[in-house]
């Protein structure tokens, strides 16, 4: 086929009900709706998005894309890494090489208290004026904020960025300092919806007093990005679409407002680290996507002490992105897609009903002090764990894929970071038993009941589920009846195993067991069946979507504490 026939071929229009037709087909029987994915939000994911489904929108749809594009003052993002330094000097030292090297931003983040000269400030004073600032600082270290009494007034329009202060403080005109803050919900479990609803809440309550155009310039929004690609482009989108019609309920136009995001450490990982960054790619490409005028990518190594090479991986994941994928020429990049823009409207929907929700409790305030949002927060919180620890969700390394050989860092996040320190993670639970298992003597076995030709799916399951408990059985030989087992698990003086055979075959050897051991089958059986066998010996099942966490540690309580 040449370039020019290429060009002249067309592919036949397809319908949504013969696509809904082969994939049936292709499901052999099983329901069309095994393709449908519910969000912790209670949304539906399709599995396909059709221009119908875009058309039924209506008019909402161009107010929606407007409202994302005129909400950003332009197109591309900031990048704004931290800096790790111990002084003013080495922190100056630092953000000029971290400049030079991709960083676009002056990120100061109080990691610890810095006595800054006036030459120093100086200095300082002279970055500012060429680069945006991004200042998070303490009430014990406000010196830092000197540096404006070194710019001149000619100079000072030229100062722009955002200041993150527990206290009032007086900046320069073009500097924000009206924080809404995100970041609390999502590290305390928050969904998008409530990150969304509890935005509008915070706004509600910081325009009930003053003029709202001089608050306005004023403000700046802080979020975290996860994992979920689609679903966190479109929270971005969504923010920007609740703020104008936020504004217009106020009857005011609504002003472009800046976005600062970060990567989430929710589904950060001290366990295989290095997973960490391809979780950081897939949440920096989503901010960006979504709309993020500033993003910060945190190393891999985060949880435990980042190294040089790893921030500088960090900073590269955003280069990389920049300079490869050329979305930073395009203001709204996710504008007319099927699937984004109907998640976006969703999303918009869900969060605009929660926050008349938050206000119906008295708001944002009102509703923290009663405990409504903090129990509604923890009662999703609880269920995310849920699909965790039964392996409905999936944290590469760590609920899956783990390496029981994998030494676990015990080393924790400085005290300068405790709003990361503090932050709810879905791996914590997987740490503690993996630190756990080092900790303990527990000899273990995966027992094959037949060839392994037939056992070998069980048991590489097995194997698996308790790998990622730090746990490492040993594979028997094909063991074929009751005595044969029972020799086997004393001489290796076993105290856990587990038995991977047919049913036919463990309903065979299960009643001649007589071993000290505990012992477990693989695979799903009637409780009245297990009941039974639990004369023999066998005190439970392992399946998959068995919940991990409760079942490792009861086999890891059968060791004995290491000296």
């Amino acid at each position: 086929m040449t370039i020019e026939s290429m060009k002249k071929t067309k592919f036949s229009q397809r319908t949504y009900a013969e696509w809904q037709q082969a994939a049936e087909q292709a499901l052999k029987g099983k329901p069309l709706e095994g393709l449908k994915t519910p969000t912790i939000e209670g949304l539906t994911l399709e599995p396909l998005y059709t221009k119908e489904m875009l058309d039924s929108l209506g008019n909402a749809l161009p107010l929606q894309v407007a409202a994302v594009q005129n909400s950003k003052t332009k197109p591309g993002w900031l990048v704004a890494q931290e800096v790790d330094a111990i002084s003013a000097k080495d922190f100056l030292a630092k953000i000029k090489e971290d400049l030079a090297r991709g960083n676009e931003m002056i990120v100061y983040t109080s990691f610890q208290k810095m006595d800054w000269t006036d030459s120093e400030l100086e200095e300082l004073a002279g970055l500012i004026t060429k680069y945006p600032l991004y200042f998070k600082v303490t009430q014990e270290d406000q010196e830092i904020l000197q540096v404006f009494d070194f710019v001149g007034n000619e100079q000072m329009e030229n100062v722009q960025g955002v200041i993150f202060s527990e206290e009032p403080v007086h900046v320069p005109r073009n500097v924000r300092t009206a924080l809404i803050d995100l970041l609390p919900v999502h590290n305390s479990g928050g969904t998008i919806v409530h990150e969304l609803g509890v935005a509008l809440s915070m706004l509600a309550e910081e325009m009930e007093t003053g003029n709202f155009t001089e608050k306005a310039d004023r403000l700046w929004f802080r979020f975290a990005v996860d994992t979920q690609f689609f679903q966190e482009i479109a929270k971005l989108r969504a923010f920007r679409v609740l703020w104008t019609a936020f504004c217009s309920a106020y009857g005011q136009p609504a002003k472009a407002v800046p976005i600062f995001t970060e990567t989430s450490v929710r589904s950060y990982s001290k366990l295989d680290p290095y997973v960490n960054l391809l979780r950081a790619g897939n949440a920096t490409f989503s901010a960006v996507l979504g709309g993020a005028d500033a993003h910060t990518v945190h190393p891999h190594d985060f949880l435990t002490k980042p190294e040089p090479v790893s921030r500088r991986i960090a900073r590269n994941v955003q280069l990389v992105i920049k300079e490869e994928a050329h979305v930073s020429h395009v203001a709204d990049t996710a504008a007319g897609s099927y699937f984004i823009e109907t998640l976006t409207k969703e999303y918009v929907d869900a969060a605009w009903n929660y926050f008349l929700e938050i206000e119906e409790a008295g708001g944002y305030t009102e509703a923290m002090k009663s405990g409504w949002l903090t129990d509604d927060i923890q009662a999703k919180w609880m269920e995310r764990e849920g699909e965790i620890a039964s392996r409905k969700a999936s944290l590469i390394g760590t609920n899956i894929y783990a390496n029981p050989q994998e030494p676990v860092k015990d080393a924790e996040i400085d005290y300068s970071h405790i709003e990361y320190a503090t932050a709810k993670r879905l791996a914590t639970p997987f740490e503690k038993l993996r630190t756990r298992s080092k900790e303990t003597l527990l000899k273990t076995a995966v027992l094959h009941l037949g060839p392994l030709k037939d056992v070998k799916r069980q048991s590489d399951f097995i194997v698996g589920y308790l790998a990622v408990g730090g746990i490492e059985p040993l594979l028997s030989p094909e063991l074929a009846t009751a005595d044969s087992i029972n020799s086997f698990l004393a001489e290796q003086e076993i105290d856990y195993a587990v038995l991977c055979g047919t049913k036919e075959k463990l309903a065979e050897v299960i009643p001649g067991l007589a071993a000290k051991a505990a012992i477990d089958v693989a695979g799903k059986y009637p409780q009245e069946q297990l009941s039974e066998w639990k004369q023999f010996g066998v005190r439970g099942s392992i399946y998959n979507g068995k919940p991990l966490t409760d079942k490792l540690e009861q086999i890891l309580s059968l060791g004995k504490k290491a000296f």
